[in-house]
Formats: structure tokens, C-alpha cells, sequence
């Protein structure tokens, strides 16, 4: 396989930031990005690096034969959440990657943190994976990186932190095999639990008569992630957001550092 010298980002948060850097550390030419908040677009204007805030301005510029997106060779969607098209995901040479934060196959689309949470897991992880369909997280598998969790006692805030770290190891790593030029060795993508928002957002809803205590403190450790709506109950038709003793800690905890 031959080396990575021109790559694509479209992400979010610091992560996609981080990521940025990290290539252009690495003398990839990195010639625009397309941004979901403020961190990618900051650090790529330091960088004097192109800034899209819309991705139908990218398809533009595939189907014109911009320059800027020609002799592509890696694509990189890093938690960037809307759906990668064709013929975005057959623009690089190398391919089309995205990492996920959770476990492939297990979760996709929106399961993950919490949902890992609610099912009682012992372990997590974050993946990455090619792009090669316009379905959400199907193509093949080329890692994941897996850590134990205590079902106990995580809370999405603290799952969504350490996975977070752990998925920019895993993007550095594999962005070296593709520096390398090593040969990438995939495994299958097939089954694994697939969320909606809308089922998301119903499984937040707390039941007084029929959720035990034990289902209710499990529910708002796996949804207090402000300033989203938590595990609620419903009072004269609004949605009230639930906390407990473990929250209220770690809120404390952040409140005095």
C-alpha cells in the first residue's frame, strides 16, 4: 500500500481538533476541513487550512473537480454525525475512515455510552472502521480498542471522557499504519445493535410505578449529560430532568476543582 500524504477531515468536538493537529504535525497536507463546531474551525484557521461549515459545499467541490480535493488520499470522518455520501466515500485513494466512539459491531449509531451503561456491560471500547456504503457504520472493521468498566458506578459523563482519549490513541495508531504504507487487514461488520435518536430519547423516560430503584439510579447515570434532558419523569407535561447521589458528587467535584 502506498503512503498517506493528502488526507480530508470532517469532525467535531476536540477530538477532531486534536486529530487536525496531530496530521499536520505529521506533514499531511490537509487542504480543508468540514467542521461541527467551534475547536476544528479555530485550530484550522490557525493553520490557515480551508474551513467548510457545510458539507454539501464539499460534494460541490467533488463534483467541479476542485483542486482542493484532488490526488485525496485518505478521507477521515472523526465523530462527524451526518451521513457520508457518495462520492465522498470513495474520494481517497486509501479509503474512507471513521472513528466511532464505541464498540464495532456492537454498537452503532447512536448506541453507546449509554446504552452500554443500561445493558450492565464490563467493557467498552471505540472503533474504527471503512466507509465503503452510505449506511451508518457498516463497513469493515479495522480495530477496536477495548477497556473494563464498572457498570456499577460509570456514569456517561465519565464514559464519554475516558472514550474520548482512548479513541485519539486509536486515531493516532492507525493514522501510522496508513504513514506506513502497512498493509490493512479488516474483519466483518455484521449485526450489532443499531439506536435511533427517537428510540434514545424514549428509553430516557422514567416509569415511578414499574422502574425499580435500582433501573432509575442505572437511567440517570446513563443520561445526565447536560445540557441534554437526563433520565426525567413528567410533571404536568414537561420533561424533569432526574439526578442522584452519584451526579450530585460529581458535580461537586467539578464545581470546587
Amino acid at each position: 500500500m502506498s503512503k498517506l500524504k493528502k488526507a480530508v477531515l470532517l469532525g467535531r468536538k476536540k477530538g477532531a481538533s486534536d486529530a487536525l493537529i496531530h496530521l499536520w504535525r505529521l506533514g499531511v497536507e490537509v487542504p480543508l476541513v468540514v467542521v461541527e463546531g467551534s475547536d476544528l474551525a479555530e485550530s484550522a484557521g490557525r493553520l490557515g487550512i480551508k474551513v467548510l461549515f457545510d458539507d454539501a459545499e464539499l460534494y460541490t467541490l467533488i463534483e467541479q473537480g476542485d483542486q482542493l480535493v484532488t490526488e485525496v488520499d485518505l478521507v477521515v470522518s472523526y465523530l462527524f454525525v451526518k451521513r457520508i455520501k457518495e462520492p465522498l466515500f470513495k474520494l481517497g485513494r486509501l479509503g474512507c475512515l471513521n472513528f466511532h466512539p464505541a464498540p464495532l459491531p456492537d454498537y452503532k449509531s447512536r448506541a453507546g455510552y449509554n446504552t452500554a451503561i443500561l445493558d450492565r456491560k464490563n467493557e467498552f471500547g471505540v472503533s474504527v472502521h471503512f466507509i465503503d456504503s452510505e449506511q451508518f457504520d457498516a463497513g469493515p472493521i479495522i480495530e477496536v480498542l477495548r477497556w473494563p468498566i464498572d457498570s456499577q458506578a460509570e456514569t456517561v459523563l465519565s464514559l464519554e471522557s475516558t472514550a474520548q482519549e482512548k479513541l485519539f490513541v486509536l486515531f493516532k495508531k492507525t493514522i501510522q499504519r496508513f504513514m506506513r504504507g502497512e498493509q490493512i487487514i479488516t474483519f466483518a461488520n455484521a449485526g450489532g445493535y443499531y439506536l435511533t435518536s427517537k428510540q434514545l430519547e424514549a428509553m430516557k423516560e422514567v416509569d415511578l410505578e414499574k422502574d425499580s430503584l435500582e433501573e432509575i439510579d442505572r437511567k440517570i447515570r446513563a443520561f445526565f449529560f447536560p445540557p441534554y434532558t437526563g433520565a426525567y419523569i413528567r410533571v404536568g407535561g414537561q420533561k424533569i430532568t432526574l439526578v442522584n447521589q452519584t451526579v450530585l458528587d460529581l458535580l461537586a467535584r467539578k464545581i470546587t476543582k
